[in-house]
This record gives C-alpha cells, structure tokens and sequence, in this order.
C-alpha cells in the first residue's frame, strides 16, 4: 500500500474511543448488508418474469467473473490487512486473507455496475449507496485499506462490462440452457418431494 492509502485509512478507521451506535452500524454493513444480493439474486430467478432471470442470471455471471479475478489477484500481487502489521484499530475478528481486492465491495460494485450498463438505473444507484457504506464500514472496522475498495470497484466494472456484453451476444441462449437444467436438476425434484410430503400428511 503506499503512504496515501495509510492517510486515508486513518481518516475513516475507528479511533481509540470509537464504540456505540457507529461501531454497531459499522459491524451490521460490514457483516449483513452483503446477504441482500444472494437473496435478490434467487428471488428475481424463483419468481420473477424471462426478463428478471436474465438479469439474475447476468448478475451471478458478473459475481463469478468478479470473484475469480479477485482470487487471481490476490494470490499474484497478495497485500496484507492493516491489522496484521498492525496499524490503526481492528475491532472485528477477519482471517488472514489477502486484502486487495475487497471481495465484499466487490460483490457489491459487480451488481452495481452490472445493474447501470443493463439500464436499471434506480436499482444501481441503491445497490452502489449500500457499497459505499459497506465499504466504509469494513475501513472503519480496520480489515479493510481504501484502495482495496476502489480496487474492487474497478474489477468490479470490468466484470459487470464483460458479463452484460456476455449476455447481449448471448443471453437467449445461455438463459434457455441454465433454465433448462434448474427445471430438471432443482425445480422437478423439489416439486416431487413436496407431492410425497402432501401425501404423507
């Protein structure tokens, strides 16, 4: 990291009297806020029209383009987290995993990003808000640099860019292939175990 990116992380990191209402607002984005996506993601699948799965299935095209960039780089260029040199305040227990990129912001910007070259517009500027809170709160929590999470943003657009093109050359076929196999691999299965859990009550 250089000696900009130790300037900034000092301006959002905790300090040593920092506790109550921010800290806990901090842990929930940093922890929770993230399970949004999974859940929007299957439910536009579950429940929504051709359109809504294609735009699910898009979206977990661009997560898995952005997270194998994110384990691609992480184990060429690996940076470590402030708290093992240590510097500043951690105040949530992470693993010793690389830092750059951040994989929660990450996941975040993918659907962002994703969202805004689909034309969605309003859904991309709430889904980037909520990034920028998780980003700031995995800094203030100290695992975090802030580079690591412009860096996600960049990998991010690359990978949302790359899945929206992915699914303008091919997403009719792509959607009819992976609908296809979730009808037979997960929707007949789930309907036949409930007919015999009816029938068994």
């Amino acid at each position: 990291m250089t000696e900009f990116d130790r300037e900034l992380f000092l301006l959002f990191n905790a300090t040593s009297e920092s506790g109550g209402y921010i800290a806990f607002f901090a842990y929930v984005m940093a922890k929770y806020v993230i399970f949004a996506i999974p859940i929007g993601i299957s439910l536009l699948w579950i429940a929504g029209n051709y359109t809504a799965k294609r735009i699910a299935l898009t979206l977990f095209f661009a997560l898995v383009l952005a997270v194998s960039l994110s384990f691609t780089i992480g184990i060429l260029f690996p940076v470590q987290r402030p708290f093992l040199i240590p510097f500043g305040q951690n105040l949530i227990e992470h693993r010793a995993s690389p830092s750059f990129p951040s994989n929660h912001g990450l996941v975040m910007f993918s659907c962002a990003w994703t969202l805004f070259f689909m034309a969605r517009r309003w859904q991309a500027a709430l889904i980037a808000v909520s990034g920028l809170f998780v980003a700031w709160s995995r800094v203030y929590l100290g695992i975090h640099w802030p580079l690591d999470m412009a860096g996600a943003a960049i990998v991010a657009g690359i990978a949302a860019f790359s899945a929206v093109e992915f699914d303008r050359r091919f997403g009719d076929r792509s959607l009819l292939i992976t609908a296809g196999l979730y009808d037979r691999l997960v929707e007949k299965p789930l309907v036949r175990v409930w007919a015999r859990l009816k029938d068994t009550f």
